[in-house]
């Protein structure tokens, strides 16, 4: 039931932008509706939102805070020890009129490899049951999983899901939130969430300026 759910939700997300944008750009080529969209609107931009949907109140500061790009150092951590280390970068935004975050994690190439690893999520708030929930898409490993969560404090994120390896838990949290810096951590749990094997842990450091207070 929660797969046929998530592919739902992919599903809609990635077609329900683009029927709107088109429709008014009908209108605006008879001279009625809103001429602000037109049929060539690139797919990009017709997903960028300003801001997050007011029906989201202040549940919109939980992701809004990190809107924008964050320079990336990728710390992974492998079974037999092994520690890897990798650069890339990560953007937040909002999406579909501001109901709902997207993010790009972007790993650059290294180690002979010539193209780079991309992900993404989807989150979108649940008001039923007070959390966040998260699609993130692997297209290179063509799977995806999904997270429910939110904010945990002031400073911290968190999100877990059943769903990447059978048997586990993983917890992805943002951790330490400033205004300048965080740090990503994945933790794997076997027994429940009793204890947890450290997975990777990504510190970023903001690019530019934040976003405005109000998100």
């Amino acid at each position: 039931m929660r797969k046929r759910f998530t592919r739902w939700i992919l599903a809609w997300f990635l077609v329900a932008a683009v029927p709107s944008c088109i429709s008014l750009g009908t209108a605006a080529a008879t001279g009625q509706g809103d001429t602000a969209c037109p049929t060539d609107t690139p797919l990009a931009t017709a997903l960028q939102a300003t801001g997050p949907d007011p029906s989201l109140g202040d549940q919109a500061t939980a992701f809004g805070r990190l809107i924008g790009t964050w320079d990336v150092e990728y710390t992974d951590f492998s079974k037999d020890g092994k520690v890897i280390h990798r650069l890339g970068e990560l953007t937040f935004g909002w999406v579909l009129d501001g109901h709902v975050m997207q993010d790009l994690w972007v790993v650059y190439p290294s180690a002979g490899r010539k193209a780079r690893e991309v992900y993404t999520y989807l989150l979108y708030f649940n008001p039923k049951s007070g959390t966040w929930a998260a699609v993130f898409l692997d297209p290179e490993d063509a799977s995806f999983a999904t997270f429910k969560g939110g904010a945990s404090g002031n400073d911290r994120i968190v999100l877990d899901s059943r769903d990447l390896v059978a048997g586990q838990i993983h917890r992805w949290s943002f951790n330490d939130i400033r205004g300048d810096s965080m740090v990503f951590r994945d933790d794997a749990s076997s027994d429940g969430g009793k204890t947890w094997t450290p997975k990777s842990e990504d510190h970023m450091k903001r690019r530019g300026e934040g976003p405005p207070a109000q998100q």
